[in-house]
């Protein structure tokens, strides 16, 4: 597993002076949050679905589920696993939404109803914090999520944070951050704007499960979200960089070849079109086989880190090295 690097280093090299001030941000951001239940789930040794655990403040708990219940069905349909609960709350609800269970609970059967809150906010010490969205030409609308140093008075740096190629959503308001939204975390505290996008069908992002779209819709999701980013009132379209994880590193030398951008930091990353690995679709890697990455390199010109660690066990240290010498061929001493 990779580590994350600092944003200290990922920043410095690119030369990013950094001033705190205060910004407003309002949101009528129209795409709703995913909906919060709030249990844990198991089964007994009938096989039942149970409820193991309640939090509190959560939809489940203003509706009355108590550990120890026995799902029986959602809206009306029959239950067999946690799974399938899962699905039918989570999958196919927003809050908002009305969401009926059927209980037993000491032999009774019991009827449950509310509507379900929605999924709580992050919060990003420092920061304000926006949960927009961008539509995409099907329709489809991502989440991004948005932070601006509180007391910003002027237009300020931004980093636009790629993800690597699974399908993890980077909302995750109810775990202590790590890895990815880390990061994201200790850019913002240097007073950085700050952009992410969840994937299609992550998170409250609509569209169709992310395991499922190719590479092109990917990217178009990429490049919605940094042009939205260019568009912030908040943000100095002339110090907007790029901070690429994993193969969010070849995604960013083709964002910043159609939009211009200061800087990229790219770690973990590959010089190359990915090979099958589990989690993605056929369709994303036969795409990605058509990209030229190191020609996407070579077109660069502006400031470039490439980093690589001594922990990184996904990517080589000589593909590092090979997109480093490939831009200096181009553009000599643009990378590092």
């Amino acid at each position: 597993m990779n580590r994350v690097p600092h944003a200290a280093l990922l920043l410095t090299v690119l030369g990013v002076s950094v001033a705190q001030s205060g910004w407003g941000q309002p949101s009528n951001d129209p795409l709703p949050r995913r909906g919060w239940f709030g249990v844990a789930l198991g089964t007994n040794d009938a096989g039942n679905v149970i409820v193991t655990s309640v939090q509190p403040g959560t939809t489940a708990a203003e509706m009355g589920i108590e550990a120890g219940d026995v799902v029986r069905t959602v809206d009306g349909v029959a239950m067999q696993t946690p799974a399938d609960v899962i699905a039918a709350i989570g999958g196919t609800h927003r809050a908002g939404d009305r969401v009926t269970l059927e209980v037993a609970r000491g032999g009774v059967e019991r009827s449950l109803a509310a509507t379900l809150k929605p999924f709580p906010a992050e919060r990003v010490p420092g920061s304000d914090i926006t949960y927009g969205s961008v539509a995409l030409e099907s329709g489809v609308r991502l989440r991004t999520i948005l932070t601006v140093p509180i007391g910003l008075a002027a237009p300020a740096p931004a980093v636009f944070v790629l993800q690597g190629g699974g399908c993890s959503s980077l909302d995750q308001p109810l775990a202590t951050p790590i890895g990815v939204v880390q990061t994201i975390h200790t850019i913002a505290a240097s007073g950085f704007v700050t952009l992410r996008v969840d994937k299609s069908g992550l998170g409250d992002s609509e569209g169709p499960p992310c395991a499922t779209i190719g590479y092109r819709e990917e990217l178009d999701g990429y490049r919605a979200a940094l042009q939205a980013l260019r568009a912030h009132a908040a943000v100095d379209r002339d110090r907007i960089f790029l901070v690429g994880i994993s193969l969010g590193g070849v995604f960013a030398p083709i964002l910043a070849n159609e939009t211009p951008v200061a800087g990229i930091s790219a770690w973990g990353t590959i010089a190359f079109a990915p090979g099958p690995y589990p989690g993605r679709s056929e369709r994303f890697f036969a795409e990605f086989a058509a990209v030229d990455v190191l020609a996407h390199w070579a077109k660069v010109d502006v400031p470039v880190q490439v980093l690589h660690g001594e922990y990184d066990e996904v990517s080589m240290r000589e593909w590092s090295e090979m997109i480093v010498a490939t831009i200096n061929v181009a553009h000599p001493g643009r990378a590092e």
